[in-house]
């Protein structure tokens, strides 16, 4: 029914020529269009009219035929010779901003919606692409697109949705509530509104409302890290320490854990008063809150100090290190260091024995010989 109903907004959106003796098989059109053959009907349009028509209607279904069948080169050719004879016509612009993007030159494309403005400076959609296709290096222009194709739809969820993001971005959450209410009035069970909702409602510091969205996401389906997390948060400014860990540990099994979480469960714990169980989260958000490299940066640190003679800056860099990751290469720097250095045998032969008992003496045998031999050198004197 969609493609009859193109066909006949084609075969009849224009008058035929006086001068045109010879049209289209009409019937035989809508069979091509209902099947959407349209490589097919572009190949009979295109042995029916002349190569260099200026015609209109014929340009007209030249054009969408090849659109349809994929042909966007000949479907350009044909809308900008459209273009040249009709330049304020919409339809037209579209076609050549939708080819444009099709073919990957959006600045071109943003051209055509921009000369739609000048022709319906009351075109949602042209606004709704010019936002889509706005750099997000330049977030102001993304947003004035949006607030124009907002106040022209207020219950457009997609366009509510992208402008709530940016305002929550921004911490106007006034605007965000003010930009989400209608839309999710106008469509009460869109989930991605409900769930642009929970944070919006919770920065305004309404939980319950936020706590009530959550609960009405859980009931169609959507267990998802960030509803759950965010209905956690809730109870947990709500002060009900046990639903939010309830739902904290429901977000754990359903996810790898991470910082946050773990810091989350550590807190609802301790809002519980199980300082027993809070321990172990709370050490997992320590450990996941350091760069696994960070023993490494400090290494790099205090070489970079041993290099330019500054060895009591050095030596407390390696040992920084150390507390974050007991690492060989660390013990065997400090350990080099108040050999050859700082002179002090004693914490050289120290640190040489911390070293020696990260070895693999299977891997790396002839390490362990010479760390012990350079042990026993320094216990001589």
């Amino acid at each position: 029914m969609k493609h009859f109903l193109l066909l006949t907004a084609f075969l009849f959106s224009f008058h035929f020529s006086k001068a045109q003796t010879t049209g289209p098989d009409n019937e035989k059109l809508i069979n091509y269009y209902q099947s959407q053959q349209y490589g097919e009907a572009a190949a009979y349009l295109k042995g029916l009219y002349k190569e260099d028509t200026e015609d209109t209607k014929e340009l007209s279904q030249l054009a969408y035929v090849n659109l349809m069948a994929g042909r966007l080169t000949e479907a350009e050719n044909h809308y900008l010779k459209l273009y040249s004879k009709l330049p304020n016509s919409v339809p037209v612009l579209f076609n050549l901003a939708n080819i444009s993007i099709r073919r990957g030159n959006d600045e071109k494309a943003k051209g055509y919606y921009k000369e739609i403005l000048k022709a319906d400076s009351t075109s949602f959609n042209a606004y709704k692409q010019l936002a889509a296709l706005s750099s997000e290096g330049n977030p102001e222009e993304k947003m004035a697109y949006l607030i124009s194709a907002n106040k022209l739809n207020q219950t457009e969820s997609d366009v509510a949705f992208d402008l709530c993001e940016i305002y929550f971005k921004m911490k106007r959450f006034t605007d965000a509530k003010k930009v989400l209410d209608p839309a999710l009035k106008a469509d009460s069970l869109n989930l991605r509104l409900l769930k642009m909702k929970m944070p919006i409602a919770m920065s305004t510091l309404n939980y319950k409302a936020s706590i009530q969205t959550g609960q009405q996401l859980l009931s169609y389906g959507d267990s998802s890290s960030f509803v759950l997390n965010n209905l956690a948060k809730s109870y947990y400014l709500m002060l009900d320490y046990p639903n939010a860990l309830k739902y904290f540990l429901i977000a754990e099994e359903k996810s790898d854990g991470n910082e946050t979480l773990f810091y989350n469960i550590g807190l609802s714990y301790r809002g519980i008063k199980d300082y027993k169980n809070a321990i172990p989260y709370l050490q997992k958000a320590i450990k996941e809150g350091i760069s696994p490299a960070i023993a490494t940066y400090y290494g790099l640190l205090g070489d970079s100090f041993e290099m330019t003679s500054k060895n009591d800056a050095a030596n407390a860099a390696y040992k920084k290190g150390l507390q974050f990751e007991n690492n060989g290469t660390l013990l065997y720097n400090i350990a080099l260091l108040y050999e050859t250095r700082l002179n002090d045998k004693k914490n050289a032969i120290n640190y040489y024995e911390q070293y020696l008992k990260t070895i693999d003496p299977v891997k790396l045998p002839r390490q362990v010989i010479f760390i012990k031999n350079k042990i026993a050198e320094l216990k001589k004197f």
